[in-house]
């Protein structure tokens, strides 16, 4: 495979929230927001679109010092 191939699949932010009902409160936010390039695996979100992230930084209601975001093109965290 590819590193182009490899890129195409891979999610521009994986969100990680660090809360017991993580993969609840991740999955309704998918749903209620009707974001469709996203995945939700425990505690982690994949998200493969860059209107689903800000979407995600607008309307998330939730603990912020609960999550974590990284930035898997640049390999960076990103601090909110």
């Amino acid at each position: 495979m590819s590193i182009e191939t490899f890129r195409a699949v891979e999610p521009l932010y994986i969100v990680i929230l660090r809360n017991t009902q993580a993969e609840n409160l991740l999955r309704s936010w998918v749903r209620d927001n009707k974001i469709e390039y996203a995945n939700v695996n425990g505690n982690k979100m994949m998200l493969h679109h860059q209107q689903a992230f800000d979407r995600f930084l607008v309307t998330w209601t939730h603990n912020w010092d609960s999550i974590t975001v990284w930035d898997t093109w640049n390999r960076r965290h990103i601090y909110i």
